[in-house]
C-alpha cells in the first residue's frame, strides 16, 4: 500500500506543479475591435444668385434639400439661383435624379409666360437638366435618367441651378386683337 500511496502523492504533486506552471505561462489578451460603416451624406454649402428684378432667397437648406423663393419678377426678365452641395460622406454618391417637389405662388394669368429650368453640374459636366413651363411642373417631377448615373466623389461638389424666366406679358396688342 505504501507504493500506492506514494504513487498517488507523486501524481498529485505532478498535477499541482502542472497547474502552477500553466497559470504562470497563461496570459489574458483583450482585443477591442472598432468597425465603422460607410456614410453617405450630401451637405448644403451655399448659394449664389443672379437677380434681374425682384428678389430670390434660399431657406430650409439642409442635407440635400433647399427651398428657393423668387419674388416680384418683372416681365421680360429672369432670375437664377445656384445651390452648392458637397459630398461630405465617406463614399462616393450615385446621382441619378433631381426632384422639384413643389412649385406654387404664381398667378394663372402668367402661367404661360413663366419657365423654370433646373440643371445640375459637377465642374463643367451637366449631369441633369429639366426645362418646362412652371404650370406643367408637379410634385416629384424628376430629371431621372436611370441609365445615366453620375458618381459624385467624396468631397465633390454639385451645383444645382434654378432659373426662372418671365417672358414679356401678353397684351391685346401682342395677340393682334
Amino acid at each position: 500500500m505504501n507504493k500506492a500511496k506514494l504513487g498517488v502523492l507523486i501524481i498529485t504533486i505532478l498535477l499541482l506543479l502542472t497547474g502552477v506552471a500553466y497559470a504562470r505561462w497563461t496570459e489574458q489578451v483583450n482585443i477591442q475591435i472598432l468597425a465603422k460603416t460607410a456614410e453617405t451624406k450630401l451637405s448644403y454649402l451655399d448659394y449664389s444668385s443672379r437677380i434681374n428684378s425682384g428678389s430670390a432667397s434660399v431657406s430650409n437648406a439642409e442635407n440635400a434639400h433647399a427651398t428657393v423663393t423668387f419674388k416680384e419678377i418683372t416681365p421680360g426678365t429672369g432670375n437664377t439661383v445656384t445651390l452648392r452641395f458637397k459630398n461630405t460622406g465617406t463614399i462616393p454618391i450615385d446621382i441619378d435624379d433631381i426632384n422639384v417637389l413643389y412649385v406654387s405662388g404664381y398667378s394663372d394669368d402668367f402661367k404661360n409666360d413663366l419657365r423654370l429650368t433646373v440643371s445640375a453640374y459637377v465642374g463643367e459636366i451637366r449631369i441633369a437638366h429639366k426645362d418646362k413651363k412652371i404650370f406643367q411642373w408637379k410634385a416629384n417631377n424628376s430629371t431621372s435618367k436611370r441609365d445615366e448615373i453620375y458618381q459624385l466623389p467624396v468631397n465633390g461638389i454639385i451645383e444645382v441651378v434654378c432659373e426662372v424666366e418671365f417672358d414679356e406679358i401678353k397684351t391685346k396688342d401682342n395677340y393682334g386683337q
